[in-house]
């Protein structure tokens, strides 16, 4: 498979992203389901991954798509370990727009994507309140269920006791609302 130039370029500055760039790239995707929303979801320069991501979401990007190992955008993006938690939320919401299936199983390493985040302990339950509150304004959210992780995201949260004591609040409040 040949790779584009821009595929280089996603883990750069925007600048040089777009100097490479063109919007019918947008939907590019490699053999394994890989798109370059997802290379871009990468880049270590919190600033240009936004920017650069908001860029080919705005080109038709399709946030739905999943690679052959089950990863979709929203793992990318959560599973990070720097976040950028005034300007990301957006971002998040976004994808989540988009058709990214917020309760994909990525498989026992990862989970689902916000067993992702809250595995990151660099981040306290505070930190990463912005992106909890997009995930749980989402109905479809299943905090039950076990994934291939071999829990649920609650069991996970409360498994890990004060570390993640506002996680298992919030799924305790978002499975008394969806019962409602």
């Amino acid at each position: 498979m040949t790779y584009p130039t821009v595929f280089r370029s996603t883990r750069k500055s925007e600048r040089a992203f777009l100097a490479d760039y063109r919007p019918e790239q947008a939907g590019w995707l490699d053999s394994t389901g890989t798109t370059l929303l997802m290379y871009a979801l990468r880049n270590p320069d919190l600033a240009a991954r936004i920017a650069i991501a908001d860029r080919l979401i705005d080109d038709g990007a399709d946030t739905s798509v999943e690679t052959s190992d089950h990863v979709n955008a929203l793992h990318v993006l959560l599973g990070s370990m720097t976040h950028d938690f005034d300007r990301e939320p957006a971002l998040l919401q976004r994808i989540l727009d988009g058709g990214a299936d917020v309760n994909l199983c990525a498989g026992q390493r990862m989970g689902t994507p916000i067993q992702a985040l809250a595995r990151n302990f660099t981040f306290s339950d505070a930190m990463l309140a912005p992106m909890y509150d997009v995930l749980f304004s989402r109905p479809e959210l299943d905090v039950e269920s076990r994934s291939r992780t071999g829990s649920s995201v609650i069991e996970g949260a409360r498994a890990v006791g004060a570390r993640r004591a506002d996680l298992a609040a919030r799924c305790e409040q978002h499975l008394a609302r969806v019962a409602a």
